[in-house]
């Protein structure tokens, strides 16, 4: 375990399903619709090779009840066992305004109310004790808007489907706003999906 004085900072970064015409959740709220999702977890698994892996996630409620109906059941640790592992062992912490009824799954806890700004330095402090491993903010779109504009995001990391949904949920609905971004690298998958990555240059002014 490494000291804080000597661990670096934890970086945050957002990673978002989004179709082509813009929604990160059909009319209905789903994300069934989604595609690329194994590909990216390779792509992440080289990535981690030179980078910090990932040490815990910061989710919305509807995000992470999608997760947890469906990552820990048995149809997911047979058709994607590494993802569902990994889901399963990372700490979750869910950011709600409903921590009664939050489903019960393994590393998760409940952040209620919570100033993001708070949250993410506590989450910082936390993986500077563990392991330097990063902050994955996945799906979880509202969260993500929100610690953009406040300049708590380091990448924006961004898999477009190749689908168009006609109605949903906007990508950064409720952004009020302008956040200039820096463009990254862009990488296309077999499935039709591609990956695109921004560093947002008000990161680090929160």
């Amino acid at each position: 375990m490494k000291t804080a004085s000597a661990a670096r900072t934890p970086q945050v970064f957002a990673f978002l399903f989004c179709s082509v015409d813009g929604f990160v959740e059909d009319a209905h709220r789903g994300l069934g619709w989604s595609t690329g999702e194994p590909e990216v977890f390779t792509w992440h698994r080289r990535r981690a090779r030179q980078t910090p892996h990932i040490g815990s996630m910061l989710l919305g409620r509807n995000t992470y009840d999608h997760f947890a109906e469906y990552w820990p059941s048995a149809e997911a640790f047979r058709t994607q066992p590494e993802i569902a592992a990994f889901m399963e062992t990372t700490p979750k912490t869910v950011v709600t305004n409903r921590p009664a009824s939050l489903a019960s799954w393994q590393g998760a806890r409940a952040a209620e109310g919570s100033d993001l700004s708070a949250l993410v330095e506590q989450l910082r402090t936390e993986q500077k004790a563990d392991d330097d491993g990063d902050i994955a903010v996945f799906g979880s779109s509202a969260v993500a808007a929100q610690l953009l504009e406040r300049g708590l995001l380091d990448e924006l990391r961004i898999l477009i489907s190749p689908v168009a949904l006609g109605r949903g949920t906007r990508l950064f609905q409720g952004l009020e706003s302008h956040v200039h971004l820096q463009a990254g690298p862009t990488t296309t998958f077999p499935s039709g999906a591609v990956l695109v990555t921004y560093a947002p240059e008000n990161a680090g002014t929160a």
